[in-house]
């Protein structure tokens, strides 16, 4: 994506018109450089590039239509006036990160505003429209912010963009102020990162398109990005598809900047799911001890969510070490809501307790029937002391107060319940495939999403066909590769390596005997990837999380040692997910509800004769999800009982 910007074409544009005396005064307006109803571009760059300190984009018989527009001066006010719109314009803004306004790296005090009705707008719905054969994108923003310094974007209606209404990733002193910003693809505004923001009566409307899909959502790409002093200040954020505020920190650590957001007299209403959903860090560095969770705080004060149509308030994988999250003289308003409760804590992906967090002089309002409060967690994990106050608790004309310490006390972490997971390892120079006579035709795995590795043991010598079948989940990458591969072989020697294109691709393994061949194969521009082996042996290796997408009523087969007397398996929903634990006899052992927390399946067994295959089949899955085989178990799985692979 280009952020900067050579201005060589406008200022062409501007001595062609024989306008350059007028790049030298304080404020100019748009149209002394022309105008043009059916592309204004070149007049309108040539303004921003000018270097007068003011331009006014003046009203004319028309919209102002363009395409992408880049302001790389510093210093510089730009005025719609009123009744004046900035259409983009159509038949372009093809390349999937064109944005109609730019304001690019290191420029210093930028002001966009409008004058009374100013509209800048977008084509959201000939993006969407197949017919137009637009490459699918998320990053056509209306405007995007990157790492200026000192920006102002006021008293404007910002509509209909291919990917967010404002996007911010880098700035410093960001003031956003009186801006009506709805119907946008992504989301009304995606703050990336930002040192410094006041965002202050705005609404983020009627957000639908492409997850997230929400009014607001707060998401860093990298540990390196920060929130810092960021505040909002009687906003709204209502009607869109998914979340009103949106806020998720995955890629924050311990090692992140401190965070201190504040959401002051804030509304989320009429979201198709949370007012506000709240994952607070990704599992996997939480529980690192080299990283652990960002530090900091989040405040609510005197906000309200309410007529969403799932749980008002959701907040996901929050440690005791975590940031400080609090809310004061709020309204959580769950009538008439698909929720079981008004507040739902949702560690049951984080191997910790919940806590650090704390409610004063809040109201929660219920129909008849729901909880106030729900919370998951894996077995043993609870709630600690560190979730505190009391709620005033109105259900129809019933009033009451819950109590959050004796809540978090019913909740209490159980340490003595903690099963702790064994993972499982694979000695290359002992496996073999458990019968004689691999299948002609090998089934296909079902897609998965991350770096993975794939075995292969083939019986003899002679030539054997991988199949790869692969497909993108969104088009945020260049290029038709969708994974790279290394091939090692049983002793680990180095293969070489090949791309695997977009699409179907055969691999053809050319054998000299019996052996071991291993497929480590990462994944590319969003593709999610499925194998088959035609005439061998193949299997996923599963002594490491293997991360499945949509693999409903799928079924993987491994092998059980004889001597074994404990099988154990990890299951870790991104989404819910039902699965089914069966022994040698087809004999369910094992249950896991269809259910979102991590599930570790534990099953004694006896001592038999010989090996034997069981099986883990996923009956219900939203659609991400992760699993593992652990110690008892051979943790290689094939998707054919035919197949699967064992040991010397």
């Amino acid at each position: 994506m280009n952020t900067t910007r050579k201005s060589k074409g406008s200022f062409f544009a501007a001595a062609v018109l024989g306008l350059l005396p007028a790049l030298a005064a304080d404020c100019v307006n748009a149209s002394s450089f022309g105008w043009n109803a059916e592309d204004s571009t070149a007049a309108l760059q040539a303004a921003f590039d000018s270097g007068a300190r003011k331009v006014v984009i003046d009203r004319q018989a028309g919209d102002w239509i363009s395409k992408p527009l880049f302001i790389t001066n510093s210093n510089i006010e730009v005025v719609l006036a009123d009744g004046v719109t900035l259409k983009a314009k159509r038949g372009e803004f093809y390349g999937r990160g064109d944005c109609l306004i730019r304001i690019i790296r290191n420029v210093k005090n930028v002001v966009l505003r409008g004058e009374g009705k100013a509209t800048v707008k977008m084509n959201k719905a000939d993006y969407h429209d197949p017919k137009q054969k637009y490459e699918h994108s998320e990053w056509r923003h209306a405007v995007s912010i990157l790492s200026a310094e000192n920006v102002t974007v006021r008293d404007l209606t910002i509509l209909s963009s291919g990917g967010d209404g404002v996007y911010v990733n880098g700035p410093k002193n960001v003031t956003l102020e009186n801006l009506v910003i709805r119907d946008h693809h992504r989301q009304g505004m995606s703050p990336i990162s930002v040192d410094g923001m006041t965002v202050r009566r705005c609404c983020f409307n009627e957000t639908f398109g492409t997850p997230p899909n929400s009014g607001i959502d707060m998401e860093p790409n990298k540990g390196h990005n920060k929130f810092v002093n960021v505040l909002y200040e009687d906003c709204e954020f209502n009607g869109n598809k998914a979340h009103g505020i949106d806020m998720y920190f995955g890629a924050l650590t311990s090692r992140t900047t401190p965070v201190s957001i504040t959401y002051r007299r804030c509304k989320a209403y009429g979201n198709g799911s949370c007012g506000v959903s709240f994952m607070t860090g990704n599992p996997i560095r939480i529980e690192d001890p080299k990283l652990g969770q960002v530090k900091g705080f989040v405040k609510f004060e005197n906000c309200e969510f309410a007529r969403n149509g799932s749980v008002p308030l959701k907040i996901t994988n929050h440690s005791t070490n975590g940031m400080d999250i609090s809310f004061s003289d709020c309204v959580i308003d769950a009538r008439g809501a698909k929720s079981e409760c008004a507040i739902l804590f949702n560690n049951g992906r984080l191997n910790g307790d919940f806590g650090n967090l704390v409610f004063e002089r809040c109201t929660v309002k219920l129909d008849e029937g729901m909880k106030v409060c729900a919370f998951t967690a894996p077995r043993g994990y609870g709630i600690s002391e560190k979730l505190s106050g009391a709620l005033a608790v109105e259900r129809g004309e019933k009033r009451e107060t819950f109590d959050l310490g004796a809540f978090a006390a019913k909740h209490k972490p159980r340490p003595e319940l903690i099963v702790k997971f064994k993972s499982a390892t694979v000695d290359y120079s002992k496996v073999k495939p458990m019968f004689s006579a691999p299948p002609a035709k090998g089934k296909f795995t079902p897609s998965v999403r991350k770096p993975f590795v794939y075995v292969v043991t083939v019986p003899g010598a002679g030539e054997y066909k991988v199949h790869f079948r692969s497909r993108k989940l969104r088009v945020n990458g260049t290029g038709p590769v969708a994974a790279v591969v290394q091939m090692l072989d049983r002793a680990g020697t180095d293969l070489g390596m090949f791309d695997v294109p977009a699409g179907n691709f055969e691999y053809t393994i050319k054998a000299k005997g019996a052996g071991v061949y291993r497929f480590e194969v990462s994944p590319r521009n969003t593709a999610v990837i499925r194998m088959a082996c035609d005439g061998a042996a193949g299997a996923l290796q599963a002594d490491a999380p293997v991360a499945l997408f949509q693999a409903e009523n799928k079924s993987f087969y491994f092998c059980v040692p004889a001597e074994s007397e404990l099988v154990t398996v990890n299951v870790s929903p991104i989404e819910p997910v039902q699965a089914k634990l069966f022994d040698a006899s087809g004999k369910e052992v094992a249950d896991m509800p269809y259910q979102s927390s991590i599930m570790n399946f534990n099953v004694k067994r006896s001592k038999t004769a010989s090996d034997e295959v069981w099986h883990l089949r996923f009956v219900k899955i939203l659609d991400d999800m992760r699993f593992q085989i652990g110690v008892g178990g051979i943790p290689l799985v094939s998707t054919d009982p035919n197949a699967v692979i064992g040991r010397k």
